[in-house]
Formats: C-alpha cells, sequence, structure tokens
C-alpha cells in the first residue's frame, strides 16, 4: 500500500472511529441506537466533504487533479497503442531531427571556441582582393613589426598549416602539421601530458597525442629526442594532452589540403627584418586587451603600416588589411546554411504538430459523447482542456525522449560519414544547451497539437452532444474546416521544402556532371612534396619525378600516368601583336605544370592541337576554352605566343599549341577559370600530383602501387592516396551535407502531408457514411461519388500547393548561396514539385475515394 492510500485509510479509520464513540455517547444518555447513530452522523456532518477538506489541506487540488489526469490519459494511450505509436513515432522524428541539426548550429555558431578568453580573439590578415582566392596572410617582416609595436593586444601569435615528412624512426610519414611562433602555446591554452613548448627562441617539436600514440608507440622516452622533419633534426619538447585540440582554419591557398587534425606544431622563431624581406607567411590571431574595440585595432594596426611604409618603403606583402572576429573567420560561411537548415527542420517540426493535431482532432470528435457527459456531470470547460493538454503532454515526452535518442544516433552517423563537412562539426554533442532546447520544443509541440482538439470542441453543445442522433450526423463544418486549413498548410510548407530540395538537387547534379571523356572512377592520385637539402635542384626534383612516372607506368594494371602541379600560381598574360595594357588590365591565368601522359591519365580532352609532349624543345603552352574564350574571343589560339609572368622561360613567349576541355579535377563545385599547361620541366617542382588510370578498381590497386613508388627513395612520402572520385567527392562535402540534410527534411514533409491528406478524407468519408448512402440510394452514380471525394481532396490540395509556391518564389532566394548555376526561381524545378504534389495528393485522396464509392446503401441505412 502506498503512503497516500496509508493517510486515506488511517483517516477513514479515524472518522469511523470518531462516529462509534460519539454514537456510544448517545446510547449512553438514553438514545436508540438507531438514534444514536444517526445524531451523530448529523453532528459530524457530510463525510465525504470532510474527507474531500482533509485530503485538500495533504495535497492541493490542483495537484490532485493533475495526476489524476495523468493516469487517466496513460489509460487511454495504453488503449489505443497504435495511435500512440504513430503520434509517439512522428513527434520523434520531428523532435529528432531538429535536436540534430540545432546540435550541430550549437557547436558551430553557439559553443564559445575552447581558446581562453575566446571572445576577445581577432584574426588580422592582409589580402589582395586581384588574387586567386582572395588570401589571407601575413608576411613574417610585417608580423614581427605588429608583435613589437602594437598595445591593443595582449598576445599575437602567427601560424600556418602544411603537410611535411618526418622520421618517426620505424618510418618517414607525411604528416599535417602546424608552424606556430612563440605566443602561440600561452594564446592557445595548451596542455601537455608530456613535456612541455619549446623555449622563447629555440625551435622544437610538441606532438599531438593521437599522432604520439599511432607514431611513437606512446613511447615517453622521445621527449627530448631529437627526430628529422625535412632532412633536419629538430627535438621533441612535448606531447599535447589527448583531448587538447586547437580550432585553426584551413589555408585557402592550398586546396588541396582537406580538414583534419593536428599531427605535430613546430616552433617558428621570427624576427625582425627589412620590409622588403619575403620571409614566411602567417596566418595571425591577436589576443586583445579587456576592452579594446576592433576598431580600435584596426586603427593601430593601419597606424603601424603607414608609419613603416613611410620610413621603409612598403611590405613585400598584401597591400589590404582585415580585422574580423576570430570565431567568425573559423566558422566562414557556414552560418548561412546552418541557419537555413535550422529553419528548414523547424517547417518540418510545424508539418509534424499540424499532422497530430489532426490525429487527435478526429479522435477527440469520437470521444465526443464522452466529453459530453464529463461536462454535464460538472467538470468545467477548462478542466476538459486540461485533460487534452495532459494527454499531450505525455505523448509530447515520449517523442521528445524518442526524439533524444534518435537525435543522437543520426549525430554518430554524420560524424562517421562526413566529419569536415561543416567546420567544428567534430565538436557536436548534447550537452545541457541541446538538452535545454530538447525539453523546450516538446513542451512547445505539446501546447502547439493540444489546444486544436479541445478548441474545435470548446463551443460544441451539450445537448447535442447527448442526443441519441448525435452519432450519425455529419461532422461539423467548422471542425471539418480547420482539418482541411491544418493539411493545406502541411502541403504549404512542404511545397516551400520541396523546391528548396529540388534546387539543391539540380545544383548537385549540375556540379557532379562531367565533360564528356572525364572519368575519374578509375584514376589514383598520390601527392609528393619534396623536403631535404638533396632536392634543393631542379634537375634533383625532376629525376625523382621522373623515376615516379616510370615505374608508375610500367606498374601491372595501369594505363596511363601523368603528373599535374595542381594549379596554384597565377600569372599575368600578354598576348604577343596584341594592345599593350596596363597592367591591372592584363588577363590572368593559372599555371599548371603538367607530363605528356596527365591528359590521357585522367581524360582530359583535347578541342583543338595537340597536348604536350615530355621534354618539349621549346617552351610552349597548352590554354583551357575559358582562358581561349576570355583573351582570343572567337580566334583561334593555337600558334599564338603569349608572355606569362613572373613565368618566363629564356625570356621569350610561348606558343600555344593545344586546347583542352575545361575540367574541375581539385574542386568540383568551384567555377571555370583560366588554366594554362606548360611542360612540368619548365616549372618549379615542389608539390606535385601523380594521377594513375588504372583497369580496375583503384582503391585495390592502391598499396601495390604506393609500395612500388615508395622505393625511389623513402625519405619523400607518398600521401593523400585515394581515387580520384574520392578527393572530388569530398571537395564538396558541404553541400553533399546540405543536401542530405534539406533532401531528409523536404521527404519528411512529403510523407507526412500525403498522411495529412489521406487521414483528412478518409475521416470526412467515415463520417459521412449515412450521407453517401443517402445519396446512392437516391441514384447518385458510384464515379459521382468518387469525383466528389478526390474533388473536396484535390481542393484542399490545391489551396495548399498554391499558397505554398508563393511562398517558394519568395523564400528560395535565400538559398541562392547554396546554389550552383541554377536560379532559385528555376521554372523546371517549380513544375516538377507541383506534378509531384498533384501526383501524390490525387493517390491520397483514391484510397478514401474508392472505399467510398463500395458504400452499401442499404447496410449504410440499416446503421441508422
Amino acid at each position: 500500500m502506498t503512503g497516500r492510500r496509508r493517510s486515506l485509510y488511517g483517516l477513514d479509520e479515524d472518522i469511523r472511529d470518531h462516529i462509534e464513540r460519539e454514537t456510544q455517547d448517545n446510547i449512553d444518555r438514553g438514545m436508540t441506537p438507531a438514534d444514536a447513530r444517526d445524531a451523530a452522523l448529523l453532528a459530524f456532518g457530510n463525510v465525504t466533504l470532510a474527507m474531500e477538506d482533509t485530503r485538500a489541506v495533504w495535497v492541493p487540488v490542483w495537484l490532485d487533479q493533475l495526476l489524476q489526469d495523468a493516469r487517466y490519459g496513460l489509460r487511454m494511450l495504453r488503449r489505443n497503442p497504435i495511435f500512440s505509436a504513430v503520434v509517439i513515432l512522428t513527434l520523434a522524428v520531428g523532435i529528432g531531427l531538429t535536436t540534430a541539426v540545432f546540435s550541430v548550429v550549437n557547436a558551430v555558431l553557439v559553443r564559445p571556441l575552447s581558446y581562453p578568453h575566446a571572445e576577445r580573439l581577432f584574426w588580422l590578415a592582409t589580402y589582395d582582393e586581384r588574387a586567386k582566392g582572395g588570401e589571407e596572410v601575413v608576411v613574417s617582416p610585417e608580423f614581427a613589426v605588429w608583435r613589437d609595436q602594437a598595445t591593443s593586444f595582449e598576445r599575437l601569435a602567427g601560424f600556418f598549416i602544411d603537410s611535411e615528412p618526418i622520421d618517426t624512426g620505424g618510418a618517414v610519414v607525411q604528416a599535417r602539421m602546424a608552424g606556430v611562433t612563440e605566443d602561440f602555446w600561452d594564446l592557445s591554452g595548451a596542455r601537455f601530458a608530456l613535456g612541455g613548448p619549446p623555449r622563447r627562441g629555440e625551435e622544437g617539436v610538441v606532438l599531438s597525442h593521437a599522432f604520439f600514440e599511432r607514431w611513437f608507440h606512446g613511447d615517453a622516452a622521445v621527449v627530448g629526442r631529437p627526430v628529422v622533419r625535412q632532412g633536419t633534426q629538430t627535438i621533441v619538447t612535448g606531447v599535447l594532452q589527448p583531448r587538447f585540440a586547437v580550432q585553426l582554419p584551413p589555408p585557402l591557398w592550398f586546396t588541396r589540403l582537406q580538414p583534419a587534425a593536428i599531427d605535430f606544431y613546430a616552433a617558428t622563431v621570427v624576427r625582425r627584418a627589412g620590409p622588403r624581406a619575403l620571409g614566411r607567411v602567417f596566418n595571425v590571431v591577436g589576443l586583445a586587451k579587456p576592452g579594446v574595440s576592433m576598431a580600435r585595432i584596426r586603427e593601430e594596426i593601419d597606424a603601424i603600416r603607414d608609419r613603416e611604409t613611410k620610413a621603409h618603403g612598403p611590405f613585400y606583402g598584401p597591400p589590404r588589411l582585415r580585422v574580423e572576429p576570430y570565431a567568425d573567420k573559423l566558422i566562414g560561411s557556414a552560418r548561412r546554411p546552418l541557419l537555413i537548415l535550422l529553419a528548414a527542420v523547424v517547417l518540418v517540426l510545424l508539418i509534424a504538430c499540424a499532422n497530430i493535431a489532426n490525429l487527435l482532432m478526429a479522435r477527440g470528435s469520437a470521444r465526443q459523447r464522452e466529453i459530453a457527459i464529463r461536462t454535464a456531470v460538472g467538470a468545467g470547460r477548462g478542466r476538459v482542456l486540461r485533460q487534452f493538454l495532459v494527454e499531450s503532454a505525455i505523448l509530447a515526452a515520449a517523442g521528445g525522449a524518442a526524439g533524444l535518442l534518435f537525435a543522437r544516433t543520426a549525430i554518430a552517423v554524420a560524424l562517421g560519414l562526413i566529419p569536415n563537412a561543416v567546420p567544428r562539426l567534430a565538436e557536436t554533442s548534447i550537452d545541457g544547451r541541446v538538452l535545454a532546447f530538447t525539453v523546450a520544443a516538446t513542451v512547445l509541440t505539446a501546447l502547439l497539437f493540444g489546444f486544436a482538439p479541445a478548441i474545435v470542441l470548446w463551443k460544441a453543445s451539450v445537448y447535442d452532444l447527448l442526443k441519441d442522433s448525435a452519432r450519425t450526423v455529419s461532422p461539423s463544418g467548422g471542425g471539418l474546416r480547420v482539418r482541411q486549413a491544418l493539411v493545406a498548410i502541411e502541403l504549404a510548407i512542404s511545397v516551400v521544402l520541396l523546391v528548396g530540395a529540388g534546387l539543391m538537387v539540380r545544383s548537385f547534379w549540375r556540379i557532379t556532371s562531367y565533360p564528356p571523356g572525364f572519368t575519374p572512377d578509375r584514376v589514383l592520385t598520390l601527392r609528393v612534396q619534396f623536403s631535404g637539402l638533396q632536392y634543393r635542384e631542379q634537375t634533383a626534383r625532376r629525376a625523382h619525378l621522373d623515376e615516379l612516372l616510370r615505374r608508375a607506368q610500367s606498374a601491372p594494371g595501369v594505363e596511363a600516368a601523368g603528373l599535374n602541379s595542381d594549379g596554384d600560381a597565377s600569372m599575368l598574360l600578354t598576348v604577343e601583336g596584341a594592345p599593350d595594357l596596363p597592367r591591372e588590365q592584363r588577363p590572368t591565368a593559372i599555371l599548371s605544370a603538367a607530363s605528356g601522359g596527365y591528359a590521357k591519365a585522367i581524360g582530359l580532352r583535347v578541342v583543338r592541337g595537340r597536348w604536350l609532349e615530355d621534354a618539349e624543345p621549346l617552351p610552349v603552352f597548352v590554354v583551357n576554352e575559358t582562358l581561349a574564350r576570355r583573351v582570343f574571343g572567337a580566334e583561334d589560339p593555337v600558334g599564338r605566343r603569349i608572355c606569362c609572368l613572373p613565368w618566363v622561360r629564356d625570356g621569350r613567349p610561348a606558343t600555344v599549341v593545344g586546347v583542352v576541355a575545361d575540367l574541375r579535377y581539385a574542386s568540383l563545385d568551384t567555377g571555370s577559370v583560366s588554366e594554362l599547361f606548360v611542360d612540368y620541366g619548365d616549372a618549379g617542382l615542389f608539390a606535385m600530383t601523380l594521377a594513375v588510370r588504372t583497369t580496375g578498381d583503384p582503391a585495390a590497386a592502391a598499396p601495390a602501387i604506393r609500395t612500388l613508388l615508395s622505393s625511389v627513395d623513402r625519405t619523400q612520402p607518398l600521401f593523400d592516396v585515394k581515387p580520384l572520385d574520392v578527393t572530388l567527392a569530398d571537395s564538396i562535402a558541404p553541400r553533399r551535407f546540405n543536401l542530405v540534410l534539406f533532401g531528409t527534411f523536404a521527404a519528411s514533409a512529403l510523407l507526412l502531408a500525403v498522411i495529412g491528406i489521406y487521414g483528412v478524407i478518409a475521416y470526412a468519408v467515415a463520417q459521412r457514411t449515412h450521407e453517401i448512402g443517402v445519396r446512392m440510394a437516391l441514384g447518385a452514380q458510384r464515379r459521382q461519388v468518387v469525383r466528389m471525394v478526390v474533388g473536396q481532396g484535390m481542393a484542399m490540395a490545391l489551396t495548399g500547393v498554391l499558397a505554398g509556391m508563393a511562398a517558394a518564389l519568395a523564400l528560395t532566394r535565400v538559398l541562392t548561396s547554396l546554389l550552383y548555376e541554377v536560379t532559385p526561381t528555376d521554372p523546371a524545378t517549380f513544375a516538377a514539385v507541383t506534378f509531384l504534389f498533384a501526383a501524390v495528393a490525387l493517390a491520397a485522396c483514391g484510397g478514401p475515394a474508392l472505399k467510398a464509392a463500395r458504400v452499401d446503401p442499404i447496410v449504410a441505412l440499416r446503421c441508422e
């Protein structure tokens, strides 16, 4: 027996004992036993009222009634398990998707950076808007001046990210490294498991814990020992703690360097040099002093630059200055897509709420007599409303708990499939803020779909509901109109989401539509980056590449092999015989060094002329179609001569010998740029990509090819070994992430909308069975009944679709930054979505319509 029941039992015993004592006293006074008991009861008063009053003192009335409503609601849900399961699953999907997206938004946009005093961190950079990609760097002489003269900062740190070989003792591996200046360790709040940072003014290496465990096998003796990197020895001074990881933006100028964890950090000492010294390029982040604004920082740095320029001449670096919060720089362009996705998933949750409200309204209509009886015996309308809200809260709580599990699963899947699609995506987790959001979403959804059935029944007449005929009348026009309006709203929201998903699908198709002749599915790419004193000379690098090519071409299962330099260098062009133009008006192009077999290896189609030959005797160029169109117009460029600065061979212009098709072989979502190719013997060869076309699966052939080529020189490891189609897919990971999520939202919305149409029409048919029977008894044909039912559903669908199309025309413009070669008002997408919704609405109406047409008028009338 529970404590509450024991208390009530004790109260009952006390009352009974009191009445018995009073009765005995009355008998002692000379009353008969019957009169004595009547007198005792009269003196005590209403026993039930006394118990209620006493219980109200022990437990507040509102809480007691709430507990009663909760128990009754649970019994009702157990009596309708299918209904309860449908509602809970619908909520689990809606709340789960919303929670998963919010957890990503929380990790990327809301949660503070892991740096100490992250709110005072600023990104400082110089840039040239004419350069490729608008690279933001600071040359080391200028960084030294800022560090020594700027008073707005507590610390100013520089870093650069690169990939370089390091000898771990057992093997030479190409590792992701960050070169950092002295103040980086304090600024980042670095925590060490072993050792510590290099001392000021000294160089050294700090290992990440994962790299330390994998390649040094957790041997603590590595701290204090030298390792060889880039052919020189450097002391390992420390190992970072396992959970420590700094948040650094990937470099814009190195398109092949995909986001990944840093393997080791190398201390870099920067000393003051002349302004015309080239030095090294850095990314710079500064910790501002408390109270210093971004405008104040910009003013001070501009003043330092002006003062140094007047005293010593301009620095050898980009001319313009940019200052912005470091968090904004780290997030990059991910803010807008994430907010769009969050808005989209909230729309899906609203559709789920509308669908559940429809289900509850249908269930509430079936409970009309129950509600009428409860009202007739004294239950107020407020008590009835609370009963509906309590039942909705129970459903919402179950759906919220299931949604939280769904969100955890979705996050794990996303992190496993596309961990680098969004900056800071790997930090996504279910924390206190996400839990609070889930609770708020659960409460809000309970209110949204809980009020709908109660409001519909609010003005219902108890007298009408209790009449015997109330079971057979058609549904009230008001209730049916509310349900139809909810479905129309569902459809409108679904149309907006489906149009957005359609536009993104069209963009994705445009991105991944390869030109004729380009088949990356059988191409393996391997990168090599020269380091060490033995490869300072161009001849040594060329000999190493020639040997790599020779071995790759002779490997079993290889059709062709070629080299390419990735095309990172931007050049100024001057066409021989063309009018002389000022420097700022000259055309520019990306210079790529390639071998003779590269075109065949990746399927680069020659449009006119020929491709390069190995060891060209004279300097020659091959240009792509974009360069030919922009520079030569309708003229044939083959045979024309171009001077390319700063690249010049023997001070002479080079002849164009061929034109190739435009090809995006590094990043699929970049537009076509002007590009020219030169023989790889005529360019600086510090980092090259080897492309190998295989007869079978390149991933299966990769280990053997890598082993064969690595034996040329173990100090120059091959890295980023992966099929070309995988590389291209990785280049559009953010777009694929957005498409998958948006497509999931749109598909969920479409499914919910179809269920909503079907539910409304099926319910209307069930409620109008008597009316349909009368119509058919009076001569209505089955096709007329079908037409009536389908017409009702299609009118509702048409209203929703038209409203959705109007909303989509206005709202899809926010997707412009997510689209590629597709306009936000693409007619083909809008037409396809309209046709799709017409088809699914017709299919949703078909089932109830056929059921209505099969109604037997005799049976329908007999039932009444």
